[in-house]
């Protein structure tokens, strides 16, 4: 577990439009009006550490706040008490809740251990944060130029690494010697530090791009070879790939080979809800 160095990311990750909430007796208030039947939901966000959530509260007030979760070995989470918490400006537009959120997430994601891939420059990240569910649905967020934050929800492991680095190739060229870089008022890193950043970046996505498409490409076949498709067999497929049939049955006997992918392709076969979430949550 990586745990990051906030301190280039205290201002774009502080809220714009919330205020901490550090009187005890009225965070304690604000607490007991929390209710998920009666709170009229905004924003939320969760991982495998902790949640954070805006809405609008019995007394009319809207609130952000986080709190940790109880993970157990079925799968099923509970939350903590808000631990920390944050009043928003009346008139708020729940667009600029949703992104306080996220920054307040986000942070809180750095911060524990629950971001499973993050790099930038300094005010600049990017970063994927698993739901608790396991490795499938994902939140990719970045901070933006200016102090904004963007959000994207993936639905499974491969489209979250795609998106992860295509983000941080963005992020890359924007420190690189294009006419767009040179001309842009994105402050810059100084003297030699330039390059650097952006082959740093461009590497750090290559290879987290890499490395999840070959682990998603042996998963795929692995599962591929234990149902053969009669609409594509697997001569076909390597036709229509490109490669010759012995590369591709190369690969496939590698990927039956493989332990965490035989594990997890049982547990999935099984039908266990338990069996299936305890394999990916410590695969």
């Amino acid at each position: 577990m990586t745990l990051a160095d906030l301190r280039h990311l205290a201002s774009p990750l502080t809220p714009r439009h919330a205020t901490p909430v550090d009187d005890p007796a009225e965070r304690h208030r604000l607490a007991a009006e929390v209710d998920t039947d009666t709170s009229e939901y905004i924003a939320g966000f969760i991982s495998q550490t902790g949640r954070v959530l805006g809405e609008v509260v019995q007394s009319g007030e809207t609130v952000l706040y986080e709190s940790d979760i109880a993970l157990d070995e079925d799968g099923d989470w509970t939350p903590g008490d808000p631990s920390l918490m944050w009043r928003v400006a009346a008139g708020t537009p729940q667009e600029d809740v949703y992104d306080d959120a996220a920054r307040v997430f986000l942070a809180h994601s750095l911060r524990t251990g629950a971001a499973s891939q993050f790099c930038g420059w300094r005010d600049r990240v990017v970063a994927i944060v698993p739901e608790e569910v396991g490795p499938k649905e994902s939140k990719i967020i970045r901070t933006l130029a200016g102090g904004g934050i963007e959000v994207v929800h993936t639905y499974n492991v491969l489209d979250a690494y795609g998106t992860y680095a295509r983000w941080v190739t963005d992020l890359a060229l924007e420190y690189g010697s294009g006419d767009e870089a040179i001309a842009s008022d994105t402050p810059q890193p100084p003297g030699m530090a330039r390059p650097v950043v952006s082959a740093w970046l461009m590497r750090e996505a290559g290879e987290a791009q890499l490395q999840q498409a070959r682990h998603s490409l042996k998963f795929g076949l692995a599962g591929y070879a234990r149902v053969p498709s009669e609409e594509l067999p697997i001569a076909e497929l390597a036709r229509s790939l490109y490669t010759d049939r012995a590369n591709l049955t190369k690969v496939i006997k590698a990927a039956e080979k493989d332990a965490r992918i035989t594990g997890i392709l049982d547990a999935i076969a099984s039908g266990d809800r338990d069996r299936i979430i305890t394999t990916l949550r410590n695969g």
